[in-house]
């Protein structure tokens, strides 16, 4: 009787353990919030900032005169939902969005990726390049008049 009970009791943990895998929560994990860099070679640099229901990337652009990196206009998914799947790793969705005065080929259109967030680094599963927590090139604002 007791082995029909503990039986039962860990077949109860598991279901558990598997509605919560699947559990949907509104905005993104409060680790992921923040601008994450990529420290790529020669111009391949980019930055993804994530807020709590809305991300935001593009590559970095290059200002001859003060020979420093600046910020291209982001674009990303608004409407941020998120599972958390374990072992830091997150599944997340979100509707994809322009920047200002531009089209962003599947605008309007939902995206879902899975990422693995550490206190330093941010790793997508799909074999995009990973982030870091600090760009490792000098950056300004990006120059009057540009935008």
């Amino acid at each position: 009787m007791i082995g029909l009970v503990v039986v039962a009791f860990g077949m109860g943990m598991t279901d558990y353990a598997t509605a919560q895998a699947n559990t949907w929560h509104q905005g993104t994990p409060k680790v992921l919030r923040r601008t994450w860099f990529h420290n790529g070679k020669g111009d391949n640099k980019a930055y993804i900032t994530y807020t709590k229901h809305r991300s935001s990337g593009n590559l970095f652009g290059y200002d001859n005169a003060s020979h420093k990196y600046y910020r291209l206009p982001g674009y990303g998914l608004k409407n941020l939902k998120y599972q958390a799947l374990g072992h830091h790793v997150y599944r997340l969705t979100g509707i994809q969005y322009s920047p200002k005065g531009s089209t962003v080929a599947f605008a309007g259109q939902r995206m879902t990726y899975k990422i693995r967030v550490t206190a330093k680094h941010l790793h997508f599963s799909k074999g995009y390049h990973d982030y870091g927590r600090h760009a490792s090139f000098r950056t300004t604002k990006a120059p009057k008049g540009l935008y």
